[in-house]
């Protein structure tokens, strides 16, 4: 998998490459929610990288990417895309974030609107975390830290899967990656989400046309969450899908699939 070094850190990311024969083909840039990596996308990537460069990113301490020494909050993961695309020589993206990816993702398109064409936000929030949550989250974090994933599944699954996707076959791959994930890494990135600020105010700036999207079974960003969103920016539209909890990507692949291609052939004509 390929690196970039912002400084002291290195940062994990996949690329497709230009489409052969769409040497202007747009860029999709997929950012991932938190406890997985740019694995989530799968789906995604592998039904639109005919037509679009795909790109994705792990963030510091997930997936691919090791442990930073800090930085961890929401700010400095948008310098990390901002960085990566850099890095990359990608002057304009359609964004697609999940949860983590579109805290991230919003402060982007509000900071820099030259850069996001379009924003695609799946089951996401503009507001903080909820007090009992993030007491509930730091909690587990610490079981984590010490005992790692295996006691948690039973705690862990049903936050960020509906019921009906809990056995998944996908679900033991999961679990495995998160096995192999360093520990204090990802403690450090658990607790930043769980300490984020809000960033309706910067939500309400966005000019980007956006595609809200959330799990109609999402129990750890419900679906007011994605309501709230599409209320504060302005050029929305909004999906519910049935049958998926907080990973849509990969509970329900093909109606993502869908409504993301629909979305995104409107805006890259």
């Amino acid at each position: 998998m390929p690196t970039f070094q912002r400084g002291h850190t290195t940062i994990a990311y996949t690329d497709t490459g230009v489409p052969a024969g769409r040497e202007d083909a747009p860029v999709v840039f997929f950012a991932h929610g938190l406890l997985f990596s740019g694995w989530m996308f799968q789906h995604q990537i592998a039904h639109l990288r005919d037509r679009y460069r795909c790109v994705s990113i792990d963030f510091r301490g997930q997936g691919d990417s090791p442990r930073a020494l800090g930085g961890y909050d929401m700010d400095t993961l948008t310098v990390d895309v901002s960085e990566l695309l850099r890095h990359l020589q990608i002057p304009v993206v359609n964004f697609v974030g999940l949860s983590m990816g579109g805290f991230v993702g919003m402060r982007l398109a509000a900071r820099n609107p030259e850069v996001v064409h379009s924003l695609t936000l799946l089951d996401s929030a503009a507001t903080a975390e909820e007090p009992a949550n993030r007491s509930k989250y730091k909690t587990l974090s610490t079981v984590y830290r010490l005992a790692g994933i295996r006691p948690l599944r039973s705690r862990v699954a049903p936050i960020m899967l509906a019921d009906r996707n809990l056995s998944a076959p996908w679900v033991d791959e999961w679990m495995a990656m998160l096995e192999r994930t360093d520990r204090a890494g990802l403690v450090r990135a658990i607790n930043s989400v769980a300490d984020r600020d809000p960033c309706e105010d910067e939500a309400i700036r966005i000019i980007a046309p956006t595609l809200v999207v959330v799990g109609a079974e999402d129990a750890a960003t419900p679906p007011d969450k994605s309501r709230r969103i599409a209320d504060l920016i302005a050029d929305t539209r909004f999906h519910e899908i049935p049958g998926a909890g907080h990973s849509p990507t990969m509970e329900r692949p093909d109606e993502v699939n869908a409504i993301l291609e629909a979305f995104l052939s409107e805006y890259n004509a």
